[in-house]
């Protein structure tokens, strides 16, 4: 319990912390100051009104959706240097310790955990939907931003944002659509459909553990990849007894014992807390000799 809370309370400190301009909220304006050079390690809009961070995702489409930039990688021009920069920033993370910050630190995998203690017939997930988020991240962060022009000559989109974030769909989109009130934003297909995802996001979110996070979220695919050598890790002792009582409490649904390794892994511990022998610990995978 002591665990949990303090998790939750992380969450929420990071929520505040990566929303510090409120006067956004007032005036219906983006904050654009110094520190959204910097990423958030988590999915939250770079546009939401309060938001003082940017999300690691938009910042790699938007780099690889530049007009030239496939043409101008090889001269060395500073979005290059941005890219690795990010890229960077979040194999560090995933290094170090997995998939932890989808557990400790991202607002929208603390909302759908909110939405899950709401009462309703729950719904297993089935594991082979875990795949799905891979081809999210090859394709709409990816392929799409860097080669697909509907403009001839022009730059690309970020289409993850563009199409599927529920995340800048209700924390950016919604919010800036309702303080603008139809005036300069427009709301055609393309924000009535963000609209329908995200509502089936938030419904899913009530029934399913985490299902953005653990079927479609491409942060998660990045960490979960990465995760499977991080230092920071989770270890099952010889003393296990196979009881299975870890399995329902995991947020993302894994037998830790079965897959101490998994790439769903978010560190959150819950299995630790209820394990009858004490053998499940969080552990630092120490270097071969």
């Amino acid at each position: 319990m002591v665990r949990e809370r303090a998790r939750r309370l992380v969450q929420a400190a990071s929520l505040v912390l990566s929303n510090l301009y409120l006067q956004g909220w007032i005036s219906g304006t983006i904050f654009t100051g110094k520190s959204k050079m910097f990423c958030v390690p988590g999915l939250h809009c770079y546009s939401c009104p309060s938001s003082v961070l940017a999300c690691p995702v938009g910042s790699v489409q938007n780099i690889l959706s530049s007009e030239g930039f496939l043409g101008g990688i090889t001269t060395g021009r500073p979005d290059s240097l941005i890219l690795l920069g990010v890229i960077g920033f979040l194999l560090t993370f995933g290094f170090l310790a997995g998939r932890i910050a989808c557990g400790w630190v991202c607002p929208f995998g603390f909302l759908q955990g909110l939405l899950y203690k709401i009462p309703s017939p729950k719904i297993t997930i089935p594991s082979s939907w875990r795949d799905a988020k891979y081809a999210v991240l090859l394709i709409f962060v990816f392929l799409l931003p860097l080669f697909l022009r509907t403009v001839s000559g022009a730059g690309g989109d970020p289409w993850f944002c563009k199409a599927i974030c529920p995340s800048g769909t209700l924390f950016a989109g919604w919010p800036l659509v309702l303080f603008d009130g139809g005036e300069t934003l427009q709301t055609g297909f393309l924000f009535s459909w963000k609209t329908v995802v995200l509502v089936l996001v938030l419904l899913w979110s009530i029934t399913s553990k985490l299902p953005f996070c653990r079927v479609l979220c491409p942060l998660g695919a990045i960490w979960g990849i990465s995760g499977k050598v991080s230092i920071f890790r989770m270890r099952v002792d010889s003393s296990c007894i196979s009881c299975d009582r870890c399995r329902p409490v995991c947020p993302v649904d894994i037998a830790i014992y079965k897959e101490p390794n998994s790439a769903e892994c978010i560190r959150c511990g819950k299995c630790i807390t209820v394990c009858p022998v004490s053998a499940i610990h969080h552990d630092v995978r120490k270097p071969e000799k």
